[in-house]
């Protein structure tokens, strides 16, 4: 599988996220993968101070995905009801999970649309899966 651009989003200090993942063990290995200077490994966070300002992509304001951000911070998105819409063909853009899943995009936080597992799944078979013919058909207008 070749891949463009291997985008890593990193917790943050627990400033905004509700994260037990952050900690000393968790830096350091955020650490090595900034120290590995691969070419291809970009990081979305929200707070600076864990990985060096010239290691980031900027991100967009706050945004709670999945109920991570304190909901006094940032309102909880509403569920999508109806059509899904993806813009730029972000049905592409998939997310691998350290235990082989795929999801479908970043912004599917909660997991609701893994589209299989690629330990045990050819990559180009998850878009003939059951999972993703729903969201196609969603996309085409389907209620979901």
């Amino acid at each position: 599988m070749r891949l463009g651009v291997f985008v890593v989003h990193v917790f943050d200090d627990g400033a905004y996220m509700n994260s037990h993942l952050v900690g000393d063990k968790y830096r350091d290995l955020v650490g090595q993968l900034v120290d590995a200077d691969i070419p291809s490994i970009r990081f979305v966070v929200l707070v600076a101070d864990i990985i060096p300002a010239e290691a980031l992509i900027r991100a967009r304001p706050v945004s709670s995905r999945g109920g991570s951000v304190d909901p006094k911070i940032v309102k909880p998105r509403q569920p999508v009801v109806g059509a899904l819409i993806c813009v730029d063909e972000r049905q592409y853009r998939n997310v691998l999970l350290p235990n082989g899943e795929v999801t479908l995009c970043s912004m599917d936080f909660e997991r609701r649309h893994v589209l299989g597992n690629l330990l045990c799944d050819e990559y180009g078979d998850l878009f003939k899966s059951p999972v993703f013919c729903e969201i196609v058909d969603r996309m085409n207008g389907a209620d979901g």
